[in-house]
């Protein structure tokens, strides 16, 4: 699906919600910059997961082939980040 970005004045992209979704990109989150002979790419430096969370319910994905589901990783990452906000562990 083309699509198109533009420039703020401050002359940074936003990514748009469908594609954050999509790839389960978070604030903070690192893309990587490669440069080709006929543009930029952006991929983000981690895989997407299979799981997100919406509206507090986590739900899977099966755009992401199964081979990819890493649901112990996915936990203890949102555990990480629960323990963060709740206390600076």
């Amino acid at each position: 699906m083309p699509m198109t970005l533009t420039l703020d004045k401050m002359h940074r992209l936003v990514v748009p919600k469908s594609l954050r979704d999509y790839f389960s990109l978070q604030s903070g989150d690192e893309l990587e910059v490669k440069i080709e002979a006929d543009g930029i790419m952006l991929r983000p430096l981690h895989p997407a997961s299979p799981i997100s969370t919406e509206a507090g319910v986590m739900v899977c994905s099966s755009e992401v082939p199964v081979s990819a589901w890493d649901i112990s990783s996915f936990i203890d990452q949102q555990r990480d980040q629960r323990s963060q906000q709740m206390g600076g562990l």
